[in-house]
């Protein structure tokens, strides 16, 4: 019976989601990004009123890795902001099937470009290397605009509808997706001198390490670093940061130092810690733009519960 309300539950779900994209991608169609931005807005209002245990575990993690520096009402408040942006980053995603790369270009300014010529002259392949952090897609789009066309590593909506309108956003500006399992696919793209997109800031289910992660044990993917290690790749950050007026800024920053040591364990082990730290400065720096609402601590609840 339990198992069947589960079901029932579930395919509503799909459905409500399915409706709830197939109409954003109508306005899309007509309405600047502007105006969607204010249906996105609305939409992340009743996300918090629906689902408050989300609100709820999301002002507690903020908490957790901030200690003081927050009251209880502004962790409440960055929560809600952090459901705003990702609300805000969907419909932009939409919205970039009816954009051109001069459009992307308007809304996002880039700094750091040189980074990504060095590291492609270099011959062995990029990962691009982000999280789920402010403007992340219409970020990813900017860069593709100035010829790096990218295959995302990404999971698609468990809803087909929704999956296949995000993946057609996508392959109008240069980024492929595939599946986060295709080994062979990525060592493919990196070898041919390509750029794979990685963002590794969620809960790793199945082969993650364990390392801190904003002051509390995390599962964290060490993919990027072993692949690093195998092919010889550079990795390149960027994160893509909402400005005050609207408009979105992309930063690249510089290579990381990839050391070998000899260890293979100590170096992916090392190289994950120095992608996390990474991150973690991002959020630290501007916290309202990260996704507060992933269980990313999954691993520390099921210790503390064990």
């Amino acid at each position: 019976m339990a198992s069947n309300h589960r079901r029932l539950h579930k395919r509503m779900g799909y459905l409500m989601l399915r409706m709830l994209t197939a109409t954003v991608d109508a306005m899309a169609r007509v309405l600047p990004l502007s105006w969607l931005r204010g249906v996105a807005t609305i939409i992340a209002h009743l996300i918090c009123l629906l689902i408050p245990s989300r609100q709820r575990m999301a002002a507690e993690n903020i908490g957790k890795a901030f200690g003081n520096r927050f009251t209880a009402a502004e962790r409440r408040r960055v929560a809600r902001q952090a459901t705003v942006n990702i609300c805000w980053t969907m419909v932009e995603l939409l919205k970039m099937q009816y954009m051109g790369p001069e459009e992307i270009k308007e809304l996002v300014s880039l700094e750091g470009l040189e980074h990504l010529h060095a590291a492609q002259h270099r011959g062995k392949g990029i990962i691009i290397l982000s999280a789920h952090f402010g403007g992340w897609e219409p970020g990813g789009a900017r860069i593709t605009s100035e010829g790096f066309p990218m295959v995302v590593i990404a999971r698609d909506a468990n809803e087909k509808r929704s999956a296949s309108l995000i993946n057609r956003a996508r392959r109008r500006h240069n980024m492929t997706a595939i599946d986060r399992d295709d080994l062979r696919a990525m060592l493919r793209v990196l070898r041919s001198n390509q750029a794979l997109g990685i963002l590794p800031d969620q809960h790793a289910a199945n082969g993650g390490i364990i390392m801190d992660f904003l002051g509390r044990p995390a599962s964290t993917a060490p993919g990027p670093a072993v692949l690093a290690l195998r092919t010889g790749c550079a990795i390149v950050p960027f994160f893509t940061y909402r400005q005050p007026d609207g408009s979105l800024h992309t930063r690249v920053l510089p290579a990381l130092e990839v050391t070998r040591t000899g260890n293979r364990d100590q170096d992916v082990r090392r190289l994950t810690e120095r992608i996390n730290q990474i991150i973690a400065d991002q959020i630290t720096e501007r916290p309202e733009q990260w996704l507060w609402l992933h269980n990313r601590w999954k691993a520390d609840r099921e210790t503390a519960g064990s």
